[in-house]
């Protein structure tokens, strides 16, 4: 691993524990409104939105923690608990098995989730199937998503890493061919290109729209 890459793995981390601490604050503040529905309904969905970026924080740095001990992002399997291979061996390499890379896997939060009922489910996905094409090469990179979020949640997640609750539209393919495995759904893998979302355009971490569903991905090692 790149010194750069180690530093954007401290980077995520160090966002986390930033986001964390406003917790109290949010939570405080919800409390004290005069409108106690809304205003829990606003905490819940800051929570959320803190959650999602503290978990991709989480694996990338658990992904820093494999390579210094000699386990490279592209020997890593990125298989899910839910699959039925799960755990058959070798498990040694396995992000999310407790013999290998022992990442706890977590689901969405239930009030994040906005699963349309059709193709892939709501949750959270990493693989290394493609080329983000801002990435310093053209080799494949590690993509972490969290897939069919809610809007406000997605409005959110935005406002914390830009500034501004806009959400950019993915165009040309969809956000499963360009943010989660094809061996995971029906579709077929391309590279994530400028021409795909300009907003993306040198941005490791932002929430996009995709044919009305949302989805966050977050780019954990750039190859």
């Amino acid at each position: 691993m790149s010194y750069s890459q180690r530093g954007n793995a401290f980077l995520y981390v160090l966002i986390a524990i930033i986001l964390f601490a406003g917790l109290a604050f949010t939570l405080s503040r919800s409390g004290s409104q005069k409108d106690p529905v809304g205003s829990l309904t606003e905490g819940r969905v800051t929570i959320d939105a803190n959650n999602i970026i503290a978990y991709a924080a989480s694996v990338s740095n658990m992904m820093s923690q494999l390579d210094v001990a000699g386990v490279s992002p592209d020997q890593l399997d990125f298989i899910l608990p839910s699959d039925a291979a799960f755990n058959t061996p070798p498990s040694d390499k396995k992000l999310f098995h407790p013999s290998g890379g022992g990442m706890n896997y977590k689901a969405l939060p239930p009030e994040a989730r906005a699963d349309n009922g059709a193709g892939l489910a709501s949750g959270y996905y990493v693989g290394r199937f493609n080329n983000v094409e801002w990435t310093p090469t053209t080799a494949n990179d590690v993509i972490f998503v969290a897939h069919e979020i809610s809007q406000p949640v997605c409005k959110a997640i935005n406002t914390k890493i830009t500034g501004s609750d806009t959400i950019p539209a993915l165009a040309g393919a969809s956000s499963q061919d360009l943010l989660v495995d094809d061996s995971l759904h029906g579709g077929s893998n391309a590279d994530f290109m400028v021409v795909n979302c300009a907003a993306c355009d040198e941005k490791p971490a932002l929430c996009v729209s995709s044919g009305g569903t949302y989805t966050f991905y977050s780019v954990l090692v750039a190859d």
